[in-house]
């Protein structure tokens, strides 16, 4: 499979981080603008760094790995070249449609994964309507990225804050319990803070549901409910919060990438 990937980002490392372990990826091309992320990526994951896109002929697909508003600049990059190729865009917050005239395509699959995926263990959401016919060889190819699901276009831009931003949340939530107590030493609160949510999350894997596995720990009058008791008398107002103000900055990103 011959692959161009445009950008050398942490998503797209991540990306290809995860496919090295079952993909020989000798033939993905990597382009980055200095060349300098291109190279060091590619030699990370036996890929190869290509300076010069009009040396590029007829990839399978290509990768668009920079930022939605590098888009432009990556157009007028592209020159004439690759008009006919299927492009999979990471790009949040940009439609389909703008994608598409933009680079001045005709077909286009958006995925949306998390960082996660550099472990196998993520999830990628596929949407398109330009190119129905191979959203499922693209779903099996990053389903062995962790779980991979076709959406609607409306599901992807919504659920990126759970899937995408999801593991920021998870990351906040560890610091801050860490930093809720006293004994020990940070570093050293972190560190089971960590093997803490570590250990929780192989327990997903079981067939409890979530509201089960909380009533497992807990117990009635304990402390561990005393805790939880507190949290849910403000954890829906707060956290409908801060997903409002999540698709709230995703509206405006997205107005201002239209303009």
């Amino acid at each position: 499979m011959r692959v161009l990937v445009l950008g050398a980002g942490k998503m797209v490392d991540a990306i290809l981080t995860g496919l090295r372990k079952t993909e020989n990826l000798s033939d993905w091309m990597i382009y980055s603008p200095s060349g300098t992320s291109a190279s060091r990526l590619a030699g990370k994951v036996g890929a190869r760094a290509v300076s010069d896109l009009t040396a590029v002929k007829n990839p399978d697909w290509i990768l668009v790995g920079c930022k939605p508003q590098q888009l432009m600049e990556l157009r007028a990059t592209l020159g004439d070249g690759f008009r006919e190729s299927l492009f999979v865009s990471i790009l949040a917050a940009l439609p389909e449609a703008d994608q598409l005239r933009t680079l001045q395509a005709k077909d286009l699959i958006r995925v949306m994964p998390n960082l996660p995926v550099q472990f196998n263990d993520g999830v990628v959401l596929i949407s398109s309507a330009s190119s129905k016919g191979r959203l499922s060889s693209f779903q099996t190819l990053f389903s062995k990225l962790g779980h991979s699901l076709v959406v609607e276009e409306a599901a992807l831009d919504e659920l990126t804050l759970l899937t995408g931003s999801g593991p920021a949340f998870f990351y906040e939530f560890a610091r801050r319990l860490g930093e809720s107590f006293t004994a020990l030493s940070s570093e050293e609160r972190e560190k089971l803070v960590r093997q803490v949510l570590k250990g929780s999350a192989r327990s997903l894997a079981g067939k409890e549901s979530l509201e089960e596995m909380v009533s497992a720990v807990t117990s009635k009058g304990g402390v561990t409910i005393a805790v939880l008791d507190e949290w849910r008398a403000q954890l829906p107002k707060l956290l409908g919060e801060g997903i409002e103000a999540g698709r709230r900055r995703a509206r405006e990103l997205r107005a201002l990438l239209q303009s």
